[in-house]
């Protein structure tokens, strides 16, 4: 049971906490210490139940670092049991041990064990202790172990069992692929997940504040204790203060309530990513306690049929992206530094918002999202009762669903960044009374925030209607809108479009009609016939040509210009974002390819994504960046290298953020043409036809009758070398820093050449390892832990992790029949990012 208590009482602090924090440190007891304990783990695949034992000999088992996804280190193979929602990698039963030896600080402090992510159906113990079983593979969880250490050697084993497959709809990975803490606290201090912070009334002018803090007494007496929450800027200085007197009995956690004031808050918003410290102090006399700084930011939101989204007061559409948890060549142990590299370039692209499709991400997500400026809607779950894998935590929803929810949005809640949350996504044969069970729990943790649901606009109990695929059907929003009008709407999952890097067309592809997936072709149901149905719904989308001009392409790949599409493309999911107040914004589906999901075998993904498996950029990324953002840019595609087809007319697409473009083939101008208002929407893209010659092909730009910005494509030669762009030259000595080298053929004259093929062999030597190599190609079932790659469209990527030694890093790359290639990354021993 918490006890709640309200205080509103504003002290001068400063002179008290100096005070305590010289009474703590002449102590030497430092009250609240967070560690990783990610290195050196044992791991074992396959069951092992004695493992459990603190006795067990694990000294033959392989020795690795956290986070890790051993299904991403198996072989692609079409028998195995996850099949193509799991894109056909292995899944099974998995060990792992972590030997900790008693530290002198523990002494007399509570130890806890955190978990950010398990998949699936973890159980740990502690010296042979069962702490418990979490099923739920996405949420983050912890556990007091203080009573079961030993003052010598302490074994904490966990075992992970994803042997029933598949248990989930895309690829989720197997493993402790999510980073592990140590926490020591003092008897009295505040719970995992025991702030919330929010804010009422926010504008530039001031803000109020209120915050719930619990604290926890583990001992066998009351305690008068004091809690004193101060907001701290940027810069360190405290900006708002409050102390709070508190008894809390025995064995028993209270609650505390506070609320104050701050005067000229810097807002956050993705412009201006501004973010607060509340660092909550709990003293017991004049002794500190605990210190827990949770990091915060201030906003203003509201959403509205009539107004749409306002954030501080401005009108703001949402420009969304859903995306999966998976990383292409790690797998579900994404690297914080691949994770970073994945927001930064999204960041790029103009998104502003994300769907953290359809489950919890990692913390440092959040935490990223927060400093970079992205707006989230935090998904808690894909379906609820009714498994929609066959072995997916559906079957695990009704016990567990309250406890999982709780934890979740405990755990975000006082991310600025999280503006949303959604209960479910297309979840089958839900009833009205089950949305409103959900959505009334979920108000009961957080009613600060609205509740949506991927495609649950029927249920009739949440804040924001959410439609999926139906929404790309012309006319479903506004017939929806004309309904319930003070309803508003957001696209949870628009739109869908097919996409490979470098592949195109120049006829319109609707995949039902023209390459229908998997489950568009079950025993009873006719693409045929479901596209007689709906053809008059979807959206036009004109030919390039008349004959397509790129014949002979596979059906698993898709176009790269915005003609390959499952019902709407992505120019009139932006028209409809822009034209419609009550349409909050959309999310596509998605950014980046993912694993699983596919077309069938031997295809790992289905190309959803505007970023491929390897996370280079498809063309329609830039057809969103000329949109989304207003740093000066263009883009044309397709490439420029098409011998066989002299004199064919090649259509060229233009993406800019200019008004008018004009292109030039070998030097000689093909004519300029303008881009419609975009207040309003326009078809947001150029197109001339040109008869293929080989040369330079450059595109201008202009805004006010001014060259603005341009960008010139080559036709390329044979491959005769390979370029190594890595996105940094230096990492620290920690085994975790990460460096991309983005590996291109090119030709002589430094020409990229587009549709090179050729194998590439990676060589490291010194302080580095190689821990992924992606193409991008669905179709390429290559392991990703080995030296060697195909190109796909000429393009390689390469991973590599520093580890605990300092020195030079070098890679050298080759191919056979080309010049080999050599950069070098410095791996220092301190080193400031």
């Amino acid at each position: 049971m918490i006890k709640k208590t309200l205080f509103v009482i504003l002290l001068p602090l400063l002179s008290l906490l100096s005070a305590c924090q010289q009474s703590t440190a002449s102590h030497n007891d430092t009250p609240r210490a967070r560690i990783n304990i990610d290195l050196n783990w044992q791991f074992h695949l396959g069951d092992e139940p004695s493992a459990k034992q603190s006795n067990f000999q694990d000294q033959q088992w392989r020795t690795l670092n956290l986070p890790h996804d051993w299904s991403i280190e198996g072989e692609y193979n079409q028998n195995n049991p996850a099949g193509i929602a799991g894109g056909f990698l292995p899944t099974g039963t998995g060990w792992y041990r972590k030997h900790l030896s008693w530290q002198q600080s523990w002494t007399d402090k509570r130890v806890m064990l955190e978990f950010d992510g398990v998949y699936m159906n973890s159980e740990v113990w502690v010296n042979g202790h069962s702490l418990g079983k979490r099923p739920y593979g996405y949420i983050s969880f912890s556990y007091d172990i203080t009573d079961y250490l030993n003052k010598e050697d302490n074994v904490i084993a966990v075992r992970v069992d994803n042997s029933k497959s598949p248990s989930g709809r895309w690829y989720t990975g197997s493993g402790i692929y999510r980073h592990v803490w140590l926490t020591t606290v003092n008897k009295q201090h505040i719970p995992y997940s025991g702030v919330f912070v929010r804010s009422d009334n926010v504008s530039d002018k001031q803000a109020d504040i209120q915050i719930t803090t619990e604290i926890k007494n583990s001992d066998n007496s009351n305690k008068q204790l004091t809690l004193v929450s101060q907001i701290v800027d940027v810069s360190g200085k405290t900006v708002g203060e409050i102390s709070s007197p508190i008894t809390v009995n025995a064995n028993q956690t209270a609650s505390v309530e506070q609320a104050l004031n701050i005067s000229n808050p810097s807002l956050w918003s993705p412009d201006e990513p501004n973010l607060y410290r509340l660092k909550s102090t709990i003293l017991n006399d004049d002794t500190i306690v605990d210190i827990k700084t949770t990091a915060t930011g201030f906003r203003s939101i509201e959403f509205t049929a009539d107004k749409g989204f306002l954030l501080n007061g401005k009108q703001t559409i949402l420009q969304g992206v859903s995306i999966h948890h998976d990383a292409g060549p790690v797998g579900a142990a994404v690297p914080d530094d691949v994770l970073r590299k994945r927001l930064e370039t999204l960041k790029d692209m103009g998104v502003n918002a994300i769907r953290t499709t359809h489950n919890p991400f990692a913390p440092e997500f959040y935490q990223m999202a927060d400093e970079m400026g992205f707006m989230l809607m935090n998904e808690a779950f894909d379906g609820w009762w009714d498994a929609k894998a066959e072995y997916d935590y559906g079957l695990y929803f009704d016990k567990w669903w309250q406890q999982d929810l709780n934890d979740f949005m405990r755990r975000d809640r006082n991310h600025p960044s999280v503006i949303m949350w959604s209960v479910g996504n297309e979840v089958p044969n839900y009833t009205p009374e089950q949305q409103k069970t959900l959505v009334e729990f979920a108000q009961s943790i957080d009613d600060t925030r609205p509740i949506t649901q991927g495609h649950g606009f029927e249920g009739g109990h949440l804040s924001i209607a959410g439609f999926n695929g139906y929404g790309e059907f012309k006319g479903s929003i506004e017939k929806f809108h004309e309904e319930n009008p003070d309803v508003p709407t957001i696209g949870t999952e628009m739109t869908h479009t097919i996409h490979t890097r470098g592949i195109y067309r120049s006829k319109t592809a609707y995949r039902v009609r023209d390459f229908p997936a998997p489950w568009e072709k079950c025993k009873n149901c006719n693409p045929q016939e479901k596209w007689q149905r709906i053809k008059d719904k979807v959206y036009d989308i004109p030919d390039l040509t008349e004959e397509e001009v790129f014949p002979g392409i596979t059906g698993a790949y898709g176009s790269s210009f915005d003609n390959s599409v499952v019902r709407m493309p992505i120019r009139d999911e932006i028209k409809l974002a822009k034209e419609l107040p009550y349409l909050l914004g959309t999310f596509r589906w998605t950014a980046f390819d993912y694993l699983g999901e596919s077309f069938g075998w031997p295809a790992r993904t289905a190309n959803f994504g505007v970023l491929d498996l390897a996370g280079f950029a498809k063309g329609p990324y830039y057809l969103y960046q000329s949109q989304w953002t207003t740093k000066p840019m263009v883009h044309l595609d397709p490439h420029w290298t098409h011998t066989g087809k002299e004199g064919v007319e090649i259509p060229v697409v233009v993406y800019s953020n200019q008004e008018s473009a004009e292109l030039f083939l070998n030097g000689k101008s093909l004519g300029e043409k303008v881009f419609s208002d975009k207040e309003f929407g326009d078809d947001m893209q150029l197109v001339w036809l040109v008869p293929y010659q080989a040369g330079e092909l450059t595109v201008v730009a202009k805004s006010d009758g001014k060259e603005v910005v341009s960008k010139s494509i080559n036709t390329a030669k044979a491959p005769d070398s390979i370029l190594i762009t890595a996105d940094k030259l230096a990492v620290n000595a920690n085994q975790t820093d990460v460096v991309h080298l983005t590996l291109d053929v090119i030709d002589k004259d430094g020409h990229i050449v587009p549709e090179a093929d050729n194998r590439i062999n990676i060589k490291i030597s010194g302080p580095g390892k190689l821990i992924g190599v992606e193409n991008g190609d669905i179709l390429d079932l290559e392991p990703h832990k080995v030296p060697t790659r195909k190109a796909f469209m000429g393009k390689v990527l390469a991973l590599v992790q520093a580890t605990e030694n300092a020195g030079p890093i070098t890679i050298t790359v080759s191919s056979k029949g080309l010049r080999p290639t050599q950069i070098v990354i410095e791996s220092l021993a301190t080193l400031n990012k």
